[in-house]
Order: structure tokens, then sequence, then C-alpha cells
């Protein structure tokens, strides 16, 4: 007779685990242009707000023409070298709802409530109650990102309340109709967090729009940065009331900006020169080794040079600006700065290493049973740390040969380490935290890690070179 055999896991008992898929850390290599075209919808319709090109051809293949301002922009962007790997294009919907306000107040309202603006030919325009007395509206606002589209300025329009809201009665005054440029990037940022850098078509001659935008990518998250034209004479003539001045003076270092014009209407597409630079940095953004770049020096193809004097370009480059200059026969963009005077190298490489260093500390803290809080722990956590500033290093952006610290004496505790101004960092780089002993009551009970430190020299980058010759006759 048979019998059941008895499991080897009496014996050996074997339990496979599988490490989980981590999301990935973001590339920081794809770039958005923003315009007006109505190719992509806004709102409803198949993948609305923002789409993804790796091509012209798929651009033409969606319904761009290739006259259109996005079309042309893209090709610029695409022009570059090395080109990026792909572009967004999003959408500026100027028959969106702008700004509306109160007709008739209607009954039985609560404050969120939101509502349906209503209009023949339009659609998906939604309102919220910010403020009611007895069941009436008495002022209202528009939901982020829910502006609508197809809507015409009007009056005395109905409303249909959503999401269960015993509201009726409400009529509402469109006074205004439009998303701002601001408004636009705010939409294409919560339909996607994978853009990094981004611009915004049509705002080469308006400060006003070119400021606003870049005071919102300042605290946008996740973080981008708006690489913006200007062609007003301010910038040469008048440079301290220019929009790099005022975005300089107002320490702006979210905000990258290139001085074009079209030379009196014979270098038409000089007006998408933020799109190369753009282009340029998406291109050359690989994460390779060795990859990390200035965007002094580099040529941006389908863009003239700008026939500035010395003084003029001074004007620009001391405010913030940047300019693509002839040195025949050479041509360059110069100096490749944010509007607060920072190079543009140091904020995305730091952007990225910022991301490396939170994607793998949430790695470490979602793969692992717990982190226990004691200092064993604390070195998986120093580790993981340690390997961010390593891929740094091998892009290219810390200094990997070492060197000495410069900077102010950090000292943790009395019973922690101190990096002391003058010491060395022979890989360029050392991170430390204070012992667990040192701790709070406070922040034992609500989970808190040490805090650590990471203190790193940048290997820096070589914008002008001086020559000694002496000859001997």
């Amino acid at each position: 007779m048979s019998t059941t055999p008895f499991p080897l896991s009496n014996v050996v008992d074997v339990v496979v685990q599988v490490s989980p898929l981590f999301p990935p850390t973001p590339s920081f290599n794809q770039g958005l242009i923003i315009g007006s075209s109505p190719v992509i919808p806004s709102v409803g319709g198949t993948n609305p707000r923002i789409r993804q090109y790796t091509s012209k051809s798929a651009m033409i293949s969606d319904g761009f023409t290739d006259t259109q301002p996005e079309y042309l922009a893209v090709q610029t962007a695409f022009n570059q070298v090395p080109p990026p790997q792909f572009v967004w294009v999003g959408r500026q919907d100027l028959t969106a709802i702008g700004t509306m306000a109160i007709a008739v107040g209607g009954t039985g309202w609560a404050v969120n409530d939101k509502f349906l603006v209503v209009q023949s030919g339009a659609s998906l325009g939604q309102g919220v109650v910010l403020t009611e007395s007895a069941g009436v509206a008495t002022s209202i606002g528009i939901v982020e990102g829910f502006q609508g589209t197809g809507y015409t300025a009007g009056s005395g329009l109905a409303t249909t309340p959503l999401g269960g809201s015993a509201g009726n009665g409400l009529t509402v005054n469109i006074t205004g109709v439009g998303e701002t440029p601001t408004q636009a990037a705010e939409a294409c940022r919560i339909a996607s967090n994978e853009w990094y850098m981004f611009a915004v078509l049509g705002l080469e001659a308006d400060d006003t729009n070119n400021q606003a935008v870049a005071l919102w990518a300042q605290s946008a998250v996740p973080v981008c940065v708006y690489s913006f034209i200007s062609n007003t004479s301010a910038a040469i003539v008048t440079p301290n009331t220019s929009i790099f001045a005022l975005l300089n003076q107002a320490s702006i270092n979210r905000a990258i900006g290139i001085y074009s014009t079209d030379q009196g209407g014979t270098q038409l597409n000089n007006v998408y020169a933020q799109c190369a630079v753009l282009g340029v940095a998406m291109g050359l953004n690989t994460g390779l080794p060795n990859s990390c770049f200035t965007l002094k020096f580099k040529k941006l193809v389908s863009i003239t040079p700008e026939p500035i004097t010395q003084t003029q370009a001074t004007n620009i480059e001391n405010n913030g600006g940047n300019v693509y200059l002839n040195y025949s026969p050479y041509a360059w963009m110069e100096p490749g700065q944010m509007t607060n005077l920072q190079k543009f190298r140091e904020i995305i490489q730091l952007d990225m290493l910022a991301a490396d260093i939170q994607f793998s500390l949430v790695d470490v803290l979602t793969s692992e049973p717990e982190v226990a809080q004691n200092d064993p722990a604390q070195s998986q956590l120093l580790a993981t740390v340690d390997g961010c500033n390593d891929r740094s290093a091998i892009r290219g952006f810390i200094n990997s040969a070492g060197g000495i610290w410069n900077g102010p004496t950090l000292t943790l505790s009395t019973k922690g380490p101190t990096l002391a101004n003058g010491a060395a960092l022979p890989n360029g780089y050392i991170n430390m935290s204070a012992p667990y002993v040192t701790q709070s009551p406070a922040d034992h009970d609500a989970g808190k890690s040490m805090p650590i430190i990471d203190a790193l020299l940048t290997s820096g980058e070589v914008d002008s070179i001086v020559v000694g010759v002496y000859v001997q006759r």
C-alpha cells in the first residue's frame, strides 16, 4: 500500500523572498513645451492636457501642422546635439473659465460644495463654494485643474451640483476666459510629475507672465526649472528693470532665461531659443558616467547669435540672463546660469542627488521589516546616502579626487562627529550623524532617525583660461 510521503520541509524549510520592485528615480531629462493650439484637449477626450512625443512626425499624426508654434518649438528642441529622447507638449486652454462671480447665490449650498458650469458648446468647467450664509453661496472659486473648455464670457449661467450636494439655483457670470500661463503650468504638473524643465510659448515680450510662471516654478512640487525667453529692449537699454533683473532681485533659482530677438524679422526661429536651451539640457542629461555638463559654450542649433555689444551682453549676464553670442568662428550660449546667477549644472545635479537620496532612503524603509532606532541601523542609512554620493561622483558632479572642506565647522553634538573647516575629504564627500544616545525622548517616540549631514565638494567647471606665453629670442 502507498503511503503519503513526509514533507522535506520538516528537515529543510526553504523560504523564498523576492526583493520588491522599487519605483525608478526621476531621470531629470524630460522637457515640456506649453502652447495654446487646440490640438490636445485640456480636459476630456483622449490623453488630455499633456502628451509625450519622440518625433515631429508623431505630432503630425496627432493633428499638429508643421507651421504651428508647438511643432516649431519641439523641432527646435529635437534639433539640438545630442537631441532629447522625447519632449512633452502641454495645452494652455484659452477657452477655459478664467474668472467668474456669483449672479444668484441659490439655496442649500455648503462650503466646499462643487458645481458644474453649464453653457452651450462648453464642458467640464467646475466651481466650488468658498463661503455661504444660510445656504446661500456668497463667494465661489474655480476648481484647480478643472477650468473646463469651450467657454465664453456670459451672465446668469446655470450650474449643476456635483458630488451629492444639496445646493440648487446658483447662477454665475463668467467674467474672464482663458487660462493664464501659470494655471496651464499648474495643470500640466497635475497631469504628470515626469517632466523637469519646461517652457511656455508666446511670452517673449510678456515680463508679467514670465515673472508669474517663474515664481510658481520656485515652489513647485516636484522641483522643476522654467526656461524662458525675453526680447524686450529693457534687457540691453535699461537692464536693471528687465525680467532678468526682476527675478535676480527676487533670488529666483528655478528660472533660466535667454535674451533672443528675431532681429528685425530676419530670424523668426529665434523666438524658440528657450526651447533650444531646454533641448540641449535634456539631451545632455543622460545620467551616464561623466555626464555632468555646463550650459556655457553650448551651440544652440537653428538659433542665430544676437548682434549685440560687449556692454549689452554684460548687462544681460550681470542681471542673471543668458545670451547666444558670436565668437567667430564659434557661437555659444553664455554663461549658463539661473536668474540668481547660480549655475544650471549645480541646480540640476543637486536636484538629481536630492531625489536619489530621497528615493533610496524610502526604498530602505519599505524593503526592511523595520529600521531600528539604533546605531547599527543608522549605519545602513548612512551607507545608502554614500551610494547616492558615489553615483553623483560617477556623473562628475562631486569631486571624487577629494579636497579640503572650507565650509563652516559642523558639530552634531558633544558626543557626535565634527567636520572642521580645513578637514580633508578624500572621497569628495562625507555624511555623518550623531549617536542615538543623544536622541531626545520626543524624537524617539516620534519614530525619527538621527539627522544625517551630507557634506560634499563639487567638481566645478572651467569657464575661462589664462595662458602665459614666454618667448626667448
